[in-house]
């Protein structure tokens, strides 16, 4: 049998071992095309199993369903040669099979067996990371890599990119020192790392160090922008920062850059940062003109995969923007199949979760803040589950906010914006709150 780089050894021919090494460092490296690289090996060499177990994984990973054609298509010649596989591709085949039901955390908990055994098994480590992100599992991002960290050196292709992962399962636990300094070492070593760009943008994100931040990303951009898969990403962290300024301007023209000519790729990352971004331009105070219709047509393609209740929250960002009461209605009508239908972890997710949140944000694009109120504050610490990270799932106490003041709740709006400056300290926080505090004190003064 052949071995990967790893010294693992893999069901099928040298040619199949050498394909299966490419298509890992183009998904570490959020470049090329590993699905394309792992099914060609496996037409050439039909015995290779893990090549159709990891093209099915690969495709759930980037939101295809359980039943698309593709992901059948894969799991069945996965199915067809696990007979001859070793226990280690079976486990692989195991996990995405659970993946294809709806089980993620059963996938992962398979993946976290395999490294117990096989701790320098790059797929089972990433996949795994992967999936937690969309959990929203912040300390198992964080500790999945630590448990197998010491068993990765300096001399193999993929440390750098698993320091990476550390450092963004590092900043998603709130360790941002650490963090940080793992993704600088992990840059040293590889330029190109998207990922670990990625984790300290978040660290600049989180500790409100937007100029750092602007200056870090426009300055690495040369080297970032090379992982195609993850370059839009990281551009909306760019955003995040010139938003907090005030800079809608340069945001949107950055959207119609970088984003826009993209949105017809149906990258579901990008379409989920095409329609935060727009959101969060809008309750800046900003104007979108008419960049919602483009978008919320691509969205609409996707309106009954409810993959992750994460990807339809951005579905009803576009939806409740798009000025079509249609989408709305369509998309009401979707997730009500969905919840009596449905089964899986992101089905539990999203009658205990998902669908609240969605209702909260369809009733605010409809100036129905009260009911925004009523919808977000009782879950807001649970939104968690939902997946993603905490500077995505921020837009969400963004919206709170702005309910929370344009229903005239301002003593709550007060609250939550006194303990944002104590999280995030911005010139732009800080004069919401000296402005709803005015309010209120000129709403007490008032005689009654």
């Amino acid at each position: 049998m052949a071995k990967d780089a790893q010294g693992l050894t893999i069901t099928g021919t040298a040619n199949s071992a050498d394909a299966l090494d490419r298509a890992i460092a183009d998904y570490y490296a959020w470049k090329g095309d590993p699905v394309a690289l792992l099914q060609d090996a496996a037409v050439a060499d039909p015995a290779f199993s893990l090549g159709h177990s990891a093209t099915a994984s690969l495709f759930l990973l980037s939101g295809f369903t359980g039943d698309s054609p593709d992901v059948v298509e894969a799991l069945t010649a996965a199915e067809a040669t696990a007979s001859g596989a070793t226990t280690r591709e079976q486990m692989h085949l195991a996990a995405a099979q659970a993946f294809a039901r709806g089980e993620m955390f059963r996938a992962t908990d398979i993946w976290e067996d395999i490294l117990l055994d096989t701790p320098r098994d790059p797929l089972a480590l990433r996949f795994a990371h992967d999936t937690y992100f969309y959990l929203g599992a912040s300390q198992s991002i964080r500790d999945s890599v630590a448990r197998v960290l010491p068993h990765w050196s300096a001399a193999d292709q993929q440390y750098g990119y698993i320091l990476g992962q550390y450092a963004f399962g590092l900043e998603e636990a709130g360790e941002l020192g650490r963090a940080e300094r793992a993704g600088r070492q992990a840059i040293e070593i590889n330029p190109e790392d998207g990922w670990a760009v990625h984790a300290i943008a978040h660290v600049f994100e989180t500790e409100c160090r937007q100029e750092e931040g602007i200056e870090f990303l426009i300055d690495s951009r040369p080297q970032w922008g090379k992982g195609a898969a993850l370059a839009v990403h990281n551009g909306w962290h760019l955003a995040l920062y010139l938003i907090e300024q005030g800079r809608l301007d340069k945001v949107l023209a950055g959207y119609d850059i970088h984003i826009q000519p993209k949105i017809a790729d149906d990258a579901l990352l990008d379409l989920v940062d095409a329609a935060s971004l727009l959101w969060r331009v809008e309750l800046a105070g900003g104007s979108v003109g008419d960049r919602w219709q483009e978008l919320t047509r691509q969205w609409m393609t996707h309106l009954d995969e409810h993959v992750l209740a994460f990807n339809d929250l951005h579905l009803a960002f576009c939806a409740a923007r798009s000025g079509d009461a249609d989408n709305v209605t369509r998309l009401r009508a979707s997730l009500d199949r969905y919840a009596k239908d449905g089964a899986g972890d992101n089905h539990a997710t999203t009658v205990a979760i998902g669908r609240r949140l969605i209702d909260g944000v369809l009733a605010f694009a409809n100036e129905d803040y009260a009911h925004t109120v009523d919808c977000l504050l009782p879950i807001r610490y649970q939104a968690i589950r939902i997946g993603g990270s905490h500077a995505q799932r921020d837009v969400l106490t963004q919206t709170l906010i702005a309910a929370a003041e344009r229903s005239g709740q301002l003593s709550l709006a007060r609250a939550l914006l006194t303990e944002r400056l104590a999280l995030r300290p911005t010139d732009k926080t800080r004069s919401q709150l000296d402005h709803v505090s005015a309010a209120l004190t000129a709403r007490h003064s008032q005689p009654h």
